[in-house]
């Protein structure tokens, strides 16, 4: 079977996108995957052909984008397009019927939400924005021969529409994430992309003047990107508080170099904002990363993440906006290390059992064989 796997939106080397499907699929089936990129290339890269478009850097001009797109998969003579947004669920939705090809949705997201508060549409339209965004979705997900999604409340959505919708966790590889025996130092950590508005960097820094006052050894850690007004606000902030020595923030890295930064933590931190829907929905990657790196969660008190939390037993929920109750769940956490060390090995656990993509794979490959192909 040839897949064909199209993006309008993600980069060429998303995790989910690429490390996760493109290179699962790549084991059994021939996969090319389409995704936008600020060069032209065409090249195999782990046994996946990826072949990047030129995207405009304007965010207004990204129909050009699906345009590129839809060329580049209407070359492909492939049996699926497998898509993962609404932008080339629009494109494939047309690749179907003029190829007369299976098609899967891959939804990450509750794009409407997502969508309708971006910054180039005014606050006072955004409400009808999400509102025919979705409706649309739902419209072209009803074409689609299977849909998969990455957690419960987009999984009862869709299935309103499509009986074959599955949830695929983006869960981390076991081997990727081996246990080291190491001495663990008082370090907090905040895995990935970390800003003021959506991800509460304000408030894991004012968290970090709390539990400075009672652990001199206290170390914050940021492993991602912080947007640069943010990190001005910070570096800012931290030297005003006489904690900029506490600080470490280590820009993009590799997501290889991801499982030695968490070996060195004690506690993981997720502090999603309740700013939209989607940020109170969403199941970040970094919770499953956390798990499997044998640390204790401290996150934003949220259903989604609740319910995995709660399940498992593997850290504290927090409301996200009090930095004092962060501050407590740590402090807490740092004091009772029996209580820590259990939390991280519920989550070790769990991920073993169920939250790796080792099973996630089984289950994409189980879809694909069920598609008549």
């Amino acid at each position: 079977m040839k897949v064909c796997i199209l993006t309008t939106v993600h980069q060429p080397y998303d995790t989910r996108v690429f490390h996760k499907e493109a290179k699962s699929l790549a084991k059994v089936h021939e996969v090319v995957l389409i995704a936008p990129d600020d060069e032209r290339a065409d090249k195999e890269v782990d046994g996946v052909r990826v072949i990047t478009i030129k995207k405009p850097k304007n965010t207004l001009l990204h129909p050009i984008t699906m345009w590129r797109v839809f060329k580049a998969g209407f070359k492909q003579d492939c049996d699926v397009f497998h898509c993962h947004e609404p932008g080339s669920l629009f494109v494939c939705t047309f690749l179907k019927y003029i190829k007369r090809k299976k098609l899967i949705y891959d939804v990450h997201e509750h794009h409407a939400s997502l969508i309708a508060n971006n910054d180039i549409f005014p606050v006072f339209v955004r409400g009808l924005i999400e509102k025919i965004s979705f409706k649309l979705e739902l419209i072209l997900s009803r074409f689609a021969d299977y849909i998969i999604v990455v957690r419960g409340d987009l999984e009862t959505t869709f299935k309103k529409v499509n009986k074959n919708t599955k949830i695929l966790y983006v869960c981390p590889d076991l081997s990727f994430f081996t246990l080291k025996k190491v001495n663990r130092e008082d370090m907090v950590i905040y895995e990935g992309a970390v800003d003021i508005e959506k991800r509460g960097l304000d408030i894991f820094l004012a968290s970090l003047v709390i539990v400075s006052k009672k652990n001199e050894r206290i170390k914050y850690l940021v492993v991602g990107r912080i947007p640069e007004d943010d990190l001005s606000f910070a570096t800012e902030y931290l030297t005003k508080n006489n904690v900029a020595d506490r600080f470490e923030y280590t820009g993009w890295v590799d997501y290889n170099a991801v499982p030695e930064y968490l070996s060195r933590a004690k506690i993981g931190v997720i502090l999603l904002q309740p700013v939209y829907y989607n940020n109170i929905m969403g199941i970040p990657n970094k919770l499953f990363d956390y798990m499997a790196a044998g640390i204790p969660v401290i996150a934003s008190n949220f259903p989604n993440i609740l319910e995995i939390v709660e399940k498992t037993n593997c850290g504290i929920l927090v409301n996200p906006a009090d930095p004092q109750e962060v501050a407590t769940a740590i402090l807490y956490l740092l004091k009772n290390t029996e209580v820590a060390e259990a939390m991280g090995d519920n989550g070790r656990k769990a991920v073993e059992e169920r939250y790796n993509w080792e099973n996630m794979e089984k289950e994409l490959l189980q879809i694909y064989n069920s598609l008549d192909v």
